[in-house]
């Protein structure tokens, strides 16, 4: 057991489906070791709705029961949108939830999170 979660990017949620590692990752969650963001499993969503995954809300439902799902708050909204990082504003939104939770850690398959220095990004 890590001693702080590492946050998962919709990206992660969404591969689950055509990537077997990444399946093999969301299969095996733990709430003390994985967490995530309100704002993440909307993303999540909607993809997969678009993608007509006829589950897609059952699977953002289990997706909440097994990890700790992070709020978004308006100093978050407010920190990104005065962030002077080149990305989109839902990423650095992701960001500030994780800088303000104390992750140091993100899950995910975009690349545009290594601009950030204050954290590490992991593929699975």
């Amino acid at each position: 057991m890590t001693s702080t979660p590492k946050f998962i990017d919709a990206n992660i949620f969404i591969e689950r489906w055509t990537n077997p590692s990444a399946k093999a990752f969301v299969d095996a969650l733990h709430p003390d070791e994985h967490c995530t963001s309100v704002l993440v499993l909307a993303e999540t969503y909607h993809k997969l709705h678009q993608k007509g995954v006829i589950s897609a809300f059952d699977y953002i439902r289990t997706l909440m029961g097994v990890m700790k799902v992070h709020d978004i708050t308006q100093n978050d909204l407010f920190n990104a949108m005065k962030s002077g990082l080149d990305m989109k504003i839902n990423d650095r939104i992701h960001l500030e939830v994780m800088k303000r939770n104390s992750v140091g850690v993100i899950v995910s398959f975009d690349k545009d999170f290594d601009k950030d220095r204050t954290v590490t990004r992991e593929e699975v």
